[in-house]
């Protein structure tokens, strides 16, 4: 990490400046696709944290370990570093949309954390980034002591699931360096989505579904032709190959998303 700061190598887009809960414009300390020399530096030594973004492109063992993530779940996956000095906190409070595991490498972080306010957030729906707190919730997080807190030493590792409330800090005298290894995970609503897209592929050969429907069956009152497509779609789904949409769903979910 500290080679990655100094060098001057590092471009903006794997940066990402953390203080008081607040990710920094990157006019602060870049100017183009770059960050100005010495300024990462001065952002760690004034209590700030670094994010290292997309640790899998800057580090040839990261890369490969994100490989083998990928292969091995079929899920998108992405790694980033988190340099926090002592005494410091770059988030508060806040949940995430994907599953996370925390490597911790050096130093201790701890880590408060409330159940989910929403049920399997994903990014698409209930996202912490698009929805931030409620004041209701905010009022809670402050009045309310955390359901339980882990403090992770170098070597501890840290499973989280998806929508878990939590506020990580630095704990002792030396600064924590943590990996945070995200999983976009699998949904029954994604495999929901297989299905429909199958059905819907199909349909596209059956000359009667690409016939003209008359303006007025669906600008008046479309109910008779809402009712022949729910008929045709659940016969659809009924009449699928069972063993092609696995094979299918299977070929599917060994990409990553």
């Amino acid at each position: 990490m500290d080679q990655l700061i100094d060098s001057g190598c590092v471009a903006t887009r794997n940066v990402s400046l953390l203080k008081d809960s607040k990710i920094l414009e990157r006019y602060t300390y870049a100017d183009g696709d770059m960050p100005r020399r010495g300024a990462l530096r001065e952002h760690l030594d004034s209590g700030g944290t670094i994010s290292l973004r997309a640790l899998e492109t800057l580090v040839p063992s990261i890369a490969q370990l994100y490989r083998d993530l990928q292969n091995e779940t079929g899920y998108g996956v992405h790694v980033n570093a988190y340099l926090t000095p002592a005494g410091a906190q770059g988030l508060k409070y806040h949940y995430d949309p994907y599953v996370t595991l925390i490597l911790q490498l050096a130093g201790s972080k701890a880590w408060p954390v409330h159940d989910p306010f929403v049920t399997n957030p994903v990014r698409e729906y209930g996202s912490y980034h698009t929805n931030g707190f409620t004041d209701e919730q905010l009022q809670f997080l402050a009045n309310t002591p955390p359901k339980a807190t882990y403090t992770l030493k170098p070597g501890d590792v840290f499973w989280l699931p998806r929508g878990y409330v939590h506020s990580p800090y630095t704990v002792g005298d030396e600064p924590s360096l943590h990996l945070t290894v995200a999983f976009k995970e699998r949904t029954y609503h994604w495999l929901a989505q297989q299905l429909a897209e199958e059905v819907l592929a199909q349909a596209l050969v059956d000359p009667s579904m690409r016939e003209e429907v008359q303006p007025v069956a669906v600008t008046a009152d479309p109910s008779d032709a809402i009712q022949q497509m729910r008929v045709y779609l659940i016969g659809a789904l009924i009449k699928l190959d069972a063993e092609e949409a696995a094979t299918r769903v299977m070929e599917a979910a060994r990409r990553p998303v």
